[in-house]
């Protein structure tokens, strides 16, 4: 019997491991229900052309404006030739065009939207027809997995318009328990959680992607995951790998970057590399949700610092698992070093796992089975 189709709308165009792996972990999921499509769309945010437009737009000068672009475009296409192959080796595409600007959709298909900030204003610059559907029918099943608005509270410009387009859902599933009280602040009842779908597919899916070589074959390390700069972050692991006899292993995306003395710079690491760099690790320190994820994955011991914006779903995820006291940025004064801290009860972790996946499951039977429908 054929499968259902099923489209996804997700972020896949930003380049960066959590947004690649959150893909494939949606597939992952969504896999066990039906034939999955993923949108292959760009936002205009992201593409190059906009990237030298806002450049410009941000000095007075626009020759320093375009010196700042190419100095970023630099990364960018880095970055394209690491992920882009990878997205497009794991993820099997369709085009954007009918989600974009209207045309035919099969009344058979289940449109999705998530999971990731598919529904974050600012990331997107305003609210992005494709991640709310907005030219899929109304006769058609529109549904969220796991989507994100990124805060806990809607812009005043955008409730609108967000309402009206997500009244036109089938179901909706939040990835943070903050998402569903954004949901109902607009009028909109009825949203489930769902978590990321990284921490649904377990483990094995990702030590499968890892490369089986092993990181650590000397001595062990601290792994730096930090996506905003800052040198508290830094200094704190800088103090945890020499108390507790470790080598730093730092992931960076930047090619001019200088980091102390005796620390690893791990440059532009394909994804599966990265996924092994977390896999190895004795500690992690990270602003990053994805960097959190993962490190709950691998049972890292793990230290968590607040990134300046879109700080709630790590609270959220850190509080689902009872992690708070790894927050270390909420610490009045010096934070407790994760050498020094009590040592993580993973087996009720797991159970947590266990225990998402199955409501998960549950909730996508449920919304997907043509009973549902």
């Amino acid at each position: 019997m054929k499968k259902t189709e099923i489209y996804v709308a997700t972020i896949i165009d930003s380049y960066n491991y959590g947004t690649v792996l959150q893909a494939v972990a949606t597939r992952g999921v969504l896999d066990k229900f039906g034939d999955t499509k993923f949108v292959d769309y760009r936002r205009a945010y992201w593409t190059n052309a906009e990237l030298v437009k806002r450049c410009i737009r941000r000095t007075s000068n626009p020759i320093k404006g375009m010196l700042s672009a190419v100095s970023q475009m630099s990364n960018r296409i880095i970055s394209h030739k690491i992920f882009r192959p990878f997205v497009e080796h794991h993820l099997p595409l369709c085009p954007s065009g009918n989600f974009e600007n209207g045309g035919d959709f099969s009344k058979d298909a289940i449109y999705c939207v998530g999971s990731d900030q598919t529904w974050n204003y600012e990331c997107n610059e305003g609210v992005d027809p494709v991640f709310f559907l907005k030219n899929v029918p109304d006769e058609c099943v529109k549904i969220s997995y796991a989507a994100s608005f990124g805060r806990s509270e809607l812009l005043e410009e955008e409730k609108e318009e967000a309402q009206r387009l997500l009244r036109r859902f089938t179901a909706i599933s939040l990835r943070e328990p903050s998402g569903a009280k954004v949901l109902e602040s607009i009028g909109i009842a009825g949203g489930v959680v769902i978590h990321d779908p990284v921490l649904l597919c377990g483990r094995n899916m990702f030590e499968e992607l890892a490369e089986q070589a092993r990181q650590n074959d000397s001595r062990p390390y601290v792994l730096v995951y930090q996506l905003n700069k800052g040198q508290t972050l830094l200094a704190y692991a800088d103090k945890l790998a020499k108390t507790a006899g470790c080598n730093v292993v730092k992931i960076s995306l930047d090619w001019k970057e200088r980091l102390p003395e005796g620390w690893r710079k791990e440059l532009f690491p394909s994804v599966e590399r990265w996924v092994s760099l977390f896999r190895d690790a004795s500690y992690v320190v990270t602003d990053s949700f994805h960097g959190t994820c993962f490190s709950l994955l691998f049972h890292k011991s793990l230290g968590v610092f607040d990134p300046p914006k879109y700080s709630v779903r790590l609270h959220d995820v850190l509080r689902d698992f009872d992690m708070m006291r790894r927050l270390l940025s909420a610490y009045d004064g010096e934070p407790p070093l994760l050498s020094s801290m009590e040592e993580v009860d993973w087996d009720v972790v797991d159970s947590q796992f266990v225990q998402y996946q199955e409501y998960a499951h549950g909730w996508l039977q449920e919304v997907l089975s043509s009973d549902g429908r």
